[in-house]
């Protein structure tokens, strides 16, 4: 049976997830590298870890770390979903996908639980899928990390289960056991957290080896099943971490984490590639462009409005619309965010009474506008009104940046231009500042 969206509002409200990466094979999915005129990106990524996709020629590097930018909610771990499939299919990779959000706390993060969090779920795939590694090449990482756990916390002794699983010979499942153990704490901000990672970190140098040398040895195994010939990890939720935590995670720890001999993919927030401060540790000039909706030179971007509207009427049924105009307003008014044209659907669907109409619309956009005037200070209208107008302005002051994580303004191909929020330019102080702008010149 082929798919059907939903076909009431109240269903299609309680379906609306900000945070729902799809899964590859969704029928939700909506294509979209023409409209985001991002269709080398995929292949840009392979290359970085040695596979041409065209010829299939494969060159693989000893390690590569990349980040992957883009607007917090503009699609980056759907697209990356999609991007390990076709890793996963070539039988070069093999990929091991860490959810932060899950398994972490974003809010509390540092580079010892990534690492932890990285062999856990190694571990886990390698014990759930069959695999075989010596106990041998195994006891290096179980030693290091039985150490670490094992670590007596305010005079209290660890559990008799935990220690018997510290002392037991290496195996899969005792390591990861002893592994969990770790990343749950992490997880729930337990006492021991802090303890913990002062351990990883005095002993980081033999903990990282550790982890290389199974690395090494998961590859083998990999190969010799024809599964793939390198393993590929994939950090998502690493773009949810705020303020310093940023700046401590991808510039103060960027060495920690090239310890790590392996592919690995980060998502990072956007305002972090122009903050000037990564210094070229990290490979970080890989970006998922925002949906276009026009060009730079404004004509219109059919790509981009028919994806869009695929994208919106996936999620709800055509029928639950007076018209079509109310579609091309609610696809206008996203600014090509895929995020906030959900906000404006979840905002219809709460004023709505049968069917979304022009009133129903309308009152949605104030509201999204009404949120943006909230943080809005006028000197960042009157910035907002200048990259709007004026080509040549650099915008890549902490302001910029600001506005950009938080969506005020909005960026395509990556980084060639920038547009402010179209809800934005709705607010009074935004046509106050239009109104007081100088002429630019011709």
């Amino acid at each position: 049976m082929s798919y059907q969206p939903p076909q009431h509002l109240l269903e299609v409200l309680q379906k609306i997830q900000y945070e729902e990466a799809l899964p590859a094979g969704d029928p939700r999915y909506v294509e979209t590298q023409t409209a985001r005129g991002s269709e080398r990106t995929f292949s840009r990524l392979a290359k970085k870890i040695g596979w041409d996709p065209a010829s299939n020629q494969f060159f693989p590097p000893s390690q590569s770390h990349v980040l992957f930018f883009g607007h917090v909610g503009s699609g980056k771990t759907t697209e990356l979903r999609q991007y390990a499939q076709r890793l996963n299919d070539s039988k070069r990779f093999c990929v091991v996908e860490v959810d932060a959000v899950d398994k972490l706390d974003v809010n509390n993060l540092q580079y010892t639980d990534a690492l932890m969090a990285m062999a856990e779920t190694l571990v886990k795939y390698l014990n759930q899928s069959g695999y075989r590694i010596d106990e041998a090449d195994l006891a290096p990482l179980h030693q290091a990390v039985a150490r670490v756990v094992t670590t007596r916390i305010d005079g209290r002794e660890v559990s008799a289960e935990l220690k018997t699983t510290a002392e037991a010979g290496a195996s899969l499942l005792g390591l990861f056991k002893l592994l969990a153990t770790f990343t749950a704490a992490a997880k729930t901000n337990a006492s021991n957290k802090t303890e913990w990672r002062r351990e990883v970190s005095n002993h980081f140098t033999a903990l990282a080896g550790a982890f290389n040398h199974l690395i090494r040895q998961a590859e083998a195994a990999l190969h010799k099943a024809g599964r793939a010939e390198r393993l590929v990890f994939l950090l998502d939720g690493i773009d949810k971490l705020r303020g310093d935590d940023t700046q401590r995670f991808f510039v103060q720890d960027a060495e920690q984490l090239l310890s790590i001999q392996a592919f690995v993919i980060y998502t990072a927030p956007l305002h972090l590639k122009y903050g000037g401060q990564l210094a070229g540790k990290l490979d970080a000039d890989l970006v998922l462009p925002m949906i276009k909706l026009q060009e730079r030179d404004g004509s219109r971007c059919e790509a981009g409005w028919t994806a869009l509207r695929d994208l919106l009427l996936r999620r709800i049924a055509r029928k639950l619309f007076a018209s079509d105009a109310e579609i091309t307003r609610l696809v206008e008014h996203s600014g090509g965010h895929p995020r906030e044209l959900l906000r404006l659907l979840k905002l219809c669907c709460e004023y709505a009474d049968d069917l979304i109409d022009a009133a129903t619309v309308e009152r949605a956009l104030s509201q999204l506008a009404a949120d943006y005037r909230y943080f809005l200070e006028p000197d960042d209208y009157t910035l907002l009104v200048q990259l709007d107008h004026n080509e040549i302005h650099a915008g890549n002051d902490e302001r910029t940046r600001q506005l950009l994580y938080r969506l005020a303004l909005l960026q395509y191909n990556d980084g060639s231009w920038r547009r402010s929020h179209p809800v934005v330019r709705r607010l009074e102080g935004y046509q106050r500042a239009l109104r007081d702008a100088p002429p630019v010149a011709p």
